[in-house]
């Protein structure tokens, strides 16, 4: 096909932009956008934090409420789980549960920016808690405290795997009447070069395969951020 001005190319469509004598590829607008949205969510997140925020998102909320406690109920005390797991090379298993505990060892994060900057979906932290997140589960506002839980329920301290010796966090998770929803398992070993690292949320077993998927994603974000804050942390 001829390449004249106006005929369209019949590969795909690349760009490459150029700003004061410098050329890039789209990666790099794709890396610059992602910034940018990352600046605007945490300016809006700061503008309307706190009860604001909790005001806006109250009728949803509400609606999560229904949905976990509807999963409860179906569910019969039976659970499955949303696991996700990673190879970390350069810092440590136990190096990241020292930096892990020492940011939520009792549920709620000392710096409440790593907490809200590690997921988009990490909407506000409930004044009113000692620990806990509006974030979205199963498509649904969900508001809940995050309690360290010493005790586990068998069916749920069956998800717990041996060959994971480190402990980042067990934790419980509770709607705002206090009925628990879900649970955190959250492990690491070490390893020559690093650390192999899963972690888990345990729902009950009523959760459709979208939300179980979902927050498979979710957490690969969420533990990505964490893990490269424990690693600036060390250096």
């Amino acid at each position: 096909m001829s390449n004249e001005v106006g005929v369209q190319p019949s590969g795909p469509v690349t760009v490459d932009v150029h700003t004061m004598g410098r050329t890039f590829d789209e990666s790099a607008v794709d890396r610059w956008e992602l910034e940018a949205a990352r600046r605007a969510l945490r300016n809006l997140k700061t503008i309307a934090g706190g009860q604001v925020m909790m005001d806006l998102l109250a009728e949803p909320i509400d609606a999560g409420d229904r949905f976990h406690k509807a999963l409860v109920e179906a569910s019969g005390g039976t659970y499955r789980e949303s696991r996700t797991e990673f190879t970390v090379r350069g810092l440590g298993g136990t190096e990241l549960a020292d930096w892990f505990r020492s940011q939520a060892g009792t549920g709620r994060f000392r710096d409440k920016t790593l907490l809200l900057d590690a997921h988009p979906e990490h909407y506000v932290e409930p004044p009113t808690y000692t620990g806990g997140m509006v974030e979205t589960i199963g498509g649904h506002l969900t508001r809940f405290k995050v309690s360290v839980a010493d005790e586990l329920p068998p069916p749920v301290r069956a998800f717990l795997d041996g060959s994971f010796p480190v402990t980042l966090m067990n934790a419980l998770l509770s709607l705002d009447d206090g009925t628990p929803f879900a649970y955190c398992l959250h492990q690491a070993r070490d390893t020559a070069t690093g650390a192999d690292v899963v972690v888990r949320v345990v729902y009950p077993s009523a959760a459709p395969d979208s939300m179980i998927e979902g927050h498979c994603q979710h957490l690969a974000i969420e533990f990505r951020s964490w893990i490269r804050n424990a690693a600036a942390a060390t250096r």
